[in-house]
This record gives structure tokens, C-alpha cells and sequence, in this order.
């Protein structure tokens, strides 16, 4: 356990908790905590997890920018469902990326390719689909920590696991949180739809987003 993923750990488990909890905030620590992983993964050979890393850290840059003026009029964006247009178009992405990856990862010797290969797909995935503000986004997180955790233990990083167990936890309040949010998105249309105005006497076309995301 070195210094490197302490700090790693840290900032990773306080920016999952404030996304879970819709902060934009959290994303800032996001760039932290992928820069400190990046280099814990790369001492112990886990190469796909280099390369997520450096993913997270260039489209959390882009997250920002989304969650806070990606919604109409540049509104920030409300937590929605994805599309079944989206849902459709990820099922074969995925499959392909999963197998390229896996091919590469056996050419390049890297260690437990196959598991790594699959979590790094659905990681972004997840992470995309999180960007979007998305509620499917925290099903993804779900089923890619119970992943993680036993593949953290076979590489003897059982500090990162046992972050994973508490990502699994904060994952299922972030999708209650989510469905809650994207709830009150969807009463909210209806109430317009219906009156031609929302209860602040506002335009449909004017109403503001019921869901920012709070600092």
C-alpha cells in the first residue's frame, strides 16, 4: 500500500459521493483521483486501467461543462433516462470494444486480461453515460464494482478494493438519487404539458431545469 493510492482512494470515494449526490463539484476531484490511479495501475501492470484513467481525466473536463450548461439554452442538464436509441446503439459497441481490448491486452501481456478488458469497457460506458446525466449510468457502476473488487484483491490492492465496496454502496444511493431526480423532471414536464405553464407562472419554453446540479 504505498502513499500514492491512499491519496488515490481518498479523493476517488469523496468525488463518488458527490456525484452520487448530483454535485458537479465532484467532478473537479475526479481529475485528482484518475491522475493518482493512473499511476497506481501502471506500477502493478494493470494497462487498460492507464488508459481509462487518462479517458476519465479528459472527459470529466467535458462533464463539467455538460452538467452545467449542457441542457437547453445552455441550462444545466437534467438527469434523464437514456434513450432507447442510445441503449440499443451500446449493446454492439460494447461487445466489439470488450473483444478488442481483451485481444490486446493477451498480446501485451497484461494481467487478468480478460476481467480487465470488461471492466474497462463497462467503466466507460458507465462514465459516458454519467457525463449525460443519465440514471442507467449507476446500474453500470453497480454491476462494474462487484467486478472490481475481486480483481483489485487478486493484483494485492486491497485498499482499492475496499474502496470498490463503498463505490458498490454509493453507486445504489447514486441511482436512487437519480431516479429521484429524473422523477421530478418528468412531474415537472407533465405540469407544463398540461397547464401551458409551470407553477412559477413560467413559460414551457423558459422553465428552468428542476434538477440543476448543486455546488
Amino acid at each position: 500500500m504505498s502513499v500514492t493510492e491512499i491519496m488515490a482512494v481518498v479523493t476517488g470515494a469523496a468525488s463518488v459521493w458527490l456525484l452520487a449526490n448530483n454535485r458537479v463539484v465532484g467532478w473537479w476531484l475526479v481529475l485528482v483521483s484518475v491522475t493518482l490511479f493512473g499511476i497506481v495501475f501502471f506500477q502493478v501492470r494493470l494497462y487498460a486501467e492507464v488508459g481509462i484513467q487518462a479517458f476519465y481525466f479528459v472527459t470529466s473536463l467535458q462533464a463539467i461543462r455538460i452538467w452545467m450548461a449542457g441542457g437547453a439554452d445552455h441550462a444545466p442538464r437534467p438527469v434523464t433516462h437514456a434513450p432507447g436509441g442510445v441503449l440499443r446503439l451500446t449493446v454492439p459497441i460494447f461487445l466489439v470494444g470488450w473483444g478488442a481490448l481483451w485481444f490486446l491486452l493477451v498480446r501485451i501481456g497484461g494481467a487478468a486480461p480478460m476481467w480487465d478488458a470488461l471492466t474497462t469497457v463497462m467503466s466507460l460506458t458507465a462514465h459516458v453515460y454519467l457525463m449525460m446525466r443519465y440514471v442507467d449510468s449507476w446500474k453500470l457502476w453497480i454491476a462494474v464494482d462487484v467486478i472490481y473488487v475481486p480483481l483489485y484483491v487478486s493484483r494485492d490492492l486491497e485498499l482499492t478494493a475496499a474502496l470498490y465496496v463503498v463505490y458498490l454502496l454509493m453507486s445504489i444511493k447514486g441511482l436512487r438519487e437519480f431516479r429521484e431526480a429524473a422523477a421530478g423532471v418528468g412531474r415537472a414536464g407533465v405540469k407544463v404539458a398540461v397547464s401551458g405553464v409551470d407553477n412559477q407562472g413560467h413559460d414551457p419554453v423558459e422553465s428552468p431545469d428542476p434538477t440543476p446540479p448543486r455546488e
